[in-house]
């Protein structure tokens, strides 16, 4: 609570801070409890204390201020299965004159993402949410906690009541596909992929969903596309894959319907499109077969150790493609550095190895595949590449980190001395 009147405190070490007070034995604390002492609103603590439960990538972006409190707060409402890819979508990539940087999306357009492609609207479900013996162990969606209109504290702004867990729903959605089917097995299974295996369900090219629509009222008639009207054949179909599994709908799948066919091919077209079909695939085939030859025959002619032009090869496609954090570090690590109205670091760095020879080539390849290793600390010593590397060129870690020690501590304290000697400040 001290704590709380630090202007300074990040908003992980106050979800930190609520989550280890509810998991104290005596005293025993609650949200409600927790809110009181604070002098804030139960959601306030309920969303902070959500935020001890992001995973570590995105926990450490939000520590780095790479995401403000607002994206963290919203990512981390979802289960951890979720949460890197609604991280990966907080970014968006803009071409600029440095090349392809990654843009932090508003918080509201984070939002709306989360809710079109991660929350899963209950009113489309194609199950009963009041059945609970559909799947019993998950029980009806009236009582489930993981319903985000059951916790208006951690969804207040969600406007349509919506799943947060996707195992569950595709449990019901299965157990309601098994049910209607068992109930009325002369429904027409169909896929929303387009082309299908015999036996599987109908193509999407195999049938037209229909959507029949009542006659006006004052008789105007007016003309209504395919999909619109009736047929003799038209039947119930249940989709069977998809955004609309287990949805029950009304198609047309009979091939030689002029209403919802018209423009079905005849034999002859067929199969002509099919043998058109065949010579690109054997075109194609060709092509593709040919480049893996010559690939081989290149192979073969390679000699050890790799000239100056194929490590120049190799460095150049490995430049290109990367990522975004990586770029700014080896050019920096090169003393290559990019000014406005100029090329890309990346194209500059290319250009500037283009002057190495091969001994300083091997050393970039090997300093690119350790690069990542070391900017940020294995958490487990197998995984550790960069000191796998020490130890095979016989590098003293240990040594080395001694020295740096040393070195820090010595800046610290010349730092200290001249901030105490007043002449030091005067002439600084």
């Amino acid at each position: 609570m001290e704590n709380l009147q630090r202007e300074d405190i990040h908003p992980l070490e106050e979800a930190l801070g609520f989550k280890s007070l509810l998991e104290l034995g005596e005293p025993a604390y609650t949200i409600a409890t927790i809110a009181s002492r604070a002098g804030k609103s139960e959601a306030y603590v309920y969303g902070r204390i959500r935020l001890a439960d992001l995973i570590p990538p995105v926990a450490e972006a939000f520590l780095k201020d790479q995401i403000t409190i607002g994206h963290a707060l919203l990512i981390a409402k979802l289960p951890a299965s979720q949460q890197q890819e609604a991280f990966s979508a907080a970014f968006r990539g803009l071409w600029t004159s440095e090349g392809n940087n990654q843009v932090l999306i508003p918080v509201r357009e984070l939002a709306a993402w989360i809710e079109s492609n991660i929350l899963l609207q209950l009113a489309s479900a194609p199950f009963d949410k009041q059945d609970e013996a559909l799947v019993p162990e998950a029980g009806s969606c009236a009582n489930c906690p993981k319903r985000t209109g059951f916790n208006k504290l951690l969804f207040p702004d969600v406007r349509k009541d919506s799943c947060t867990s996707p195992d569950c729903f595709r449990a019901k959605i299965d157990a309601s596909v098994k049910k209607t089917l068992e109930t009325k097995p002369q429904l027409i299974q169909i896929s929303a992929a387009w082309n299908s295996r015999e036996g599987a369900p109908l193509g999407r090219n195999q049938y037209v969903e229909l959507e029949i629509k009542k006659p006006k009222a004052n008789g105007a008639s007016t003309k209504l596309p395919a999909n619109q009207k009736p047929c003799d054949k038209m039947a119930e179909a249940i989709v069977m894959d998809g955004g609309k599994r287990g949805q029950v709908v009304k198609v047309c799948a009979d091939p030689a319907c002029r209403t919802h066919h018209p423009n079905t091919p005849s034999p002859q077209q067929a199969e002509r499109e099919r043998a058109e079909e065949r010579k690109r695939i054997e075109k194609e085939k060709l092509a593709i077969t040919t480049r893996h030859r010559v690939l081989a025959t290149i192979l073969q002619r390679v000699s050890a150790p790799l000239k100056k032009a194929d490590l120049l090869a190799v460095a150049h496609y490995l430049i290109g493609h990367l990522s975004y954090s990586q770029v700014p570090a080896l050019a920096k690590r090169h003393k290559v550095e990019a000014k406005k109205d100029s090329a890309s670091a990346q194209e500059l760095l290319a250009k500037h190895v283009g002057t190495y020879d091969e001994a300083e080539l091997c050393k970039l390849l090997l300093e690119i595949s350790l690069l990542d290793s070391a900017y940020q600390r294995s958490t487990t010593s197998r995984d550790d590449v960069l000191m796998d590397a020490a130890k095979r060129y016989r590098v003293d870690a240990e040594k080395l980190q001694k020295a740096v020690a040393e070195e820090l501590t010595a800046k610290r304290e010349k730092k200290t001395k001249a901030g105490a000697n007043p002449k030091s400040r005067k002439t600084a």
